[in-house]
């Protein structure tokens, strides 16, 4: 597995795939607070011309890490049946198992490193174009990231076990969104109506950092700023990437080539 590893670092690192999106998604996060800089400088009272406003985008969207996994995932590993990379892995002798659990650290640990250049641009940018005090903003934002983490790499687990279980990429996407986005949703707003409902709901990632984060000009409410919001963060976290995780080991052992 080690040496499945390496050759797909090897890989993505002599590669310009990854390389391009963290720096389209580092340019878009540039463009907004560049466009605050300038409305900030050309209009009267413009009140958003903040750093705290800027990076108050991702603390009330932490949702957005779990797309970012999935799309990292897709992007490393979407056309390896096409190309035949994964009969030839396999020829090879390494173990399927070996394999996804491969393709998970290898998925997760390009995530963390785009999301570490794509921080440095998004918080250096609003840091040098936009005013205002920046310790309160940053605070909740890395306390966040570190919340929803856990979550994120599940969602990569669940990523990878998908493109692996179907041929079609769109039809893995779609699986995904179904289960880290709809399924919460629908059981969310059942819940008022199901009690059961509303208990499962309460206790899955997207309905955590959709409904229990108030952000706002005015204030934070964080669930991870308390001991119990950030143990449920970390549960859940943990929770999806063993079930994520066994149900992808399940897969690629009766998964046909």
């Amino acid at each position: 597995m080690l040496n499945y590893i390496k050759s797909e670092g090897y890989r993505i690192t002599h590669s310009k795939g990854m390389y391009a999106a963290a720096g389209i998604a580092s340019g878009v996060l540039v463009l907004m607070n560049l466009v605050l800089y300038v409305s900030n400088k050309n209009l009267t009272d413009f009140p958003y011309g903040l750093i705290s406003f800027s990076l108050n985008n991702l603390i009330a969207n932490l949702q957005t890490l779990f797309l970012s996994g999935f799309v990292v995932a897709s992007l490393l590993f979407a056309d390896e049946r096409k190309n035949g990379t994964l009969k030839n892995v396999v020829a090879y002798g390494i173990p399927r198992v070996h394999i996804f659990i491969g393709k998970c650290i290898v998925s997760i640990v390009t995530a963390l490193c785009c999301m570490l250049v794509i921080l440095v641009f998004y918080v250096g940018s609003a840091y040098l174009l936009l005013g205002g005090p920046a310790a309160e903003s940053l605070g909740k934002m890395a306390g966040g990231v570190g919340a929803a983490l856990p979550s994120a790499f599940a969602a990569v687990i669940l990523g990878v076990a998908l493109l692996t279980l179907f041929e079609k990429d769109i039809v893995a996407m779609i699986a995904w969104f179904a289960v880290m986005y709809v399924i919460p949703t629908v059981c969310y707003y059942a819940g008022f109506r199901i009690d059961a409902l509303s208990k499962i709901a309460a206790w899955m990632p997207w309905n955590i950092f959709s409904h229990e984060v108030t952000v706002n000009m005015s204030g934070y409410v964080c669930l991870w700023d308390t001991p119990f919001g950030l143990a449920k963060c970390m549960i859940v976290g943990i929770a999806g990437i063993f079930i994520f995780g066994a149900a992808g080991i399940f897969v690629s052992r009766k998964k046909e080539i």
